[in-house]
């Protein structure tokens, strides 16, 4: 796909009689020339080495997939697939369609991995293990600052002990500490058992333009026979900035289907029973509306602030008229309150403009 001249696999199987691997390691990679070679470089130099490496080339522009064909003319375990840009959903799904593992890892190709990651992982997995989670080394501007998701290792096996789980996958702030930069919702830091995700059917959904990744760990979770949480940090995630995208994404209500999927899987599951998890799904819609109401805000031209406001809160009428306010917690009652009261809402409004002009995107 780069430059018109790389074929659909590159690089296969070198022998596709062979024993399968003991993991699959899936990247999805869209133009990330600059990082891939540090990715696929800390993946080859794994202390645990049965290991096959599908790299998936969604439709990059530069020169991502040729960085990935050199890598592997030294490294015959890397096998180079590529599609038209489909997304990153499209992109794992093609990988793992094609993974041959007893497990399958999945790892963004900005990001990278210490030496011991897939042997902390694997010495983590039992029989009856489905999924082996970890947390993470958060790597940005600032410098690194180690991730804890949950306070100590567990096991969960059962509605109950998976209870964290759904509940930081609502809430990312659930059980960490102060200053968190991700959760557990993400698709790296973890190992899967293929056979366990073909049995369930379980997929990325590309309909889904945002959380896609928290979606598809909801259904595995509930899924799962049994699911290993470490305090490990082996996994170096690469933290991007909150540009003007991430704004017109939540402008665009990208997030609305993913707010969807969350409701019916609360109801298959039971999880809107629950007291805590309930009220968490509340607020959880209240901020992620705020956020696209904010959004249209600070995207309006100075003067059409107010308008951008009330037409916003117009198109999320019925969505905010579903919130069970009798739940939310006073700083949530009050974002709440912000957008439905229209003198609030002009005030706001205003407050929210006069912090862009002073340089605040926050």
């Amino acid at each position: 796909m780069t430059d018109g001249n790389v074929d659909a696999n590159v690089a296969t199987h070198p022998d596709d009689q062979a024993a399968a691997p003991a993991v699959s390691v899936v990247i999805p990679v869209y133009n990330q020339q600059a990082y891939i070679s540090d990715c696929l470089e800390s993946i080859a130099r794994q202390t645990y080495d049965d290991v096959e490496i599908i790299v998936v080339d969604d439709g990059s522009t530069d020169g991502s997939a040729a960085e990935t064909v050199e890598y592997a003319k030294r490294d015959a375990r890397i096998t180079l697939l590529a599609q038209p840009n489909a997304g990153v959903s499209a992109a794992r799904n093609h990988g793992l369609a094609d993974a041959r593992g007893e497990w399958v890892c999945f790892i963004d190709p900005d990001d990278t991995v210490g030496p011991r990651y897939l042997e902390t992982l694997m010495a983590a997995a039992h029989e009856d293990t489905d999924i082996v989670m970890s947390a993470c080394v958060a790597c940005g501007t600032g410098g690194e600052e180690r991730q804890h998701f949950f306070p100590q290792p567990f096991t969960a096996s059962d509605a109950e002990h998976k209870r964290p789980l759904y509940h930081q996958l609502i809430d990312g702030s659930y059980a960490q500490p102060k200053g968190f930069v991700t959760a557990i919702g993400v698709p790296w830091g973890k190992l899967y058992r293929r056979s366990f995700l073909k049995a369930q059917r379980l997929r990325f959904d590309p309909q889904l333009p945002r959380m896609q990744d928290n979606i598809f760990n909801m259904q595995a979770f509930a899924a799962a026979r049994s699911i290993v949480y470490i305090d490990a940090a082996e996994y170096r995630y690469r933290v991007g900035g909150l540009g003007e995208r991430t704004y017109r994404n939540h402008a665009q209500g990208l997030y609305h289907p993913a707010i969807d999927a969350r409701a019916r899987l609360m109801h298959a599951y039971g999880l809107d029973k629950d007291r805590q998890l309930y009220a968490a799904w509340q607020e959880e819609q209240v901020n992620l509306y705020f956020q696209e109401y904010k959004a249209a805000i600070m995207l309006a031209p100075s003067g059409k602030r107010v308008a951008a406001a009330n037409k916003r809160v117009r198109q999320l009428r019925q969505r905010l008229t579903d919130i069970d306010t009798s739940v939310l917690s006073a700083p949530i009652r009050l974002k709440y309150t912000m957008m439905r009261n229209p003198v609030l809402r002009a005030a706001a409004a205003s407050a929210i403009g006069l912090r862009q002009c002073q340089g605040g995107q926050s």
